[in-house]
């Protein structure tokens, strides 16, 4: 006879000092196209940037770095590149060493090493076929902070291309790979492909009359 799952019970639960907290105490972090002006940011925040293959995601993180590198303690997670094309690419940028941020080479299980009070960027999280569970690594590394921010790279699928009435139409998605999991958690969801960029979804507009959800960019 099976026995079933058994947990041992927790009874701890730990106390939200709200009642002394800032709603005012945003992190001024700056975003590569601007996105500050529209998105608040708090402390314990998770933002997501996904792009399909190609489409600049590494490129915006390492953008974001530079705005932000000499402002805060800044955390660099790579599974993307070599450390030669690591440098190329933000040598390129007018990043040059020394520089006032950390490297690290990661590829799973980020909640275990990143720091809860740092800006953590994570380039790229990557689970390989195993997409379902994405959200829950998103969720660990969520629980992991304290003031700090993690900024994720995911990776989405390619647009699927169709054909209406002869005419051929692209159609870019929006979601990483894990679907709506993998938005669960994030306060900025910004998505990038076919030389645009979206902003999926803003959970704290900075303007309440401005809605910035779906709002887009498009560049060369």
């Amino acid at each position: 006879k099976g026995f079933g799952n058994y947990r041992r019970l927790d009874f701890e639960a730990s106390r939200i000092e709200w009642e002394q907290s800032d709603p005012t105490k945003t992190i001024p972090l700056q975003f590569p196209f601007g996105e500050h002006d529209l998105a608040l940011i708090y402390p314990k925040s998770i933002v997501i940037v996904t792009g399909s293959k190609n489409a600049g995601k590494t490129e915006y993180l390492y953008n974001f770095l530079k705005l932000n590198m000499n402002q805060f303690t800044i955390d660099l997670f790579n599974s993307e590149t070599s450390p030669e094309q690591m440098k190329a690419r933000l040598l390129s940028l007018g990043i040059i060493p020394p520089v006032p941020f950390n490297t690290y080479e990661r590829y799973d299980n980020f909640a275990d090493v990143i720091h809860p009070d740092h800006i953590s960027i994570i380039d790229y999280l990557d689970l390989n076929s195993e997409v379902y569970l994405v959200g829950a690594e998103i969720d660990a590394i969520f629980r992991k902070l304290k003031t700090g921010v993690a900024v994720i790279g995911l990776q989405k699928p390619p647009p699927s291309v169709t054909y209406i009435r002869g005419v051929k139409k692209v159609i870019e998605r929006d979601l990483a790979y894990g679907g709506g999991f993998t938005a669960k958690r994030a306060i900025l969801y910004i998505t990038i492909g076919n030389n645009k960029l979206k902003l999926l979804y803003v959970k704290t507009p900075k303007k309440p009359t401005l809605n910035p959800n779906n709002m887009t960019w498009t560049f060369a």
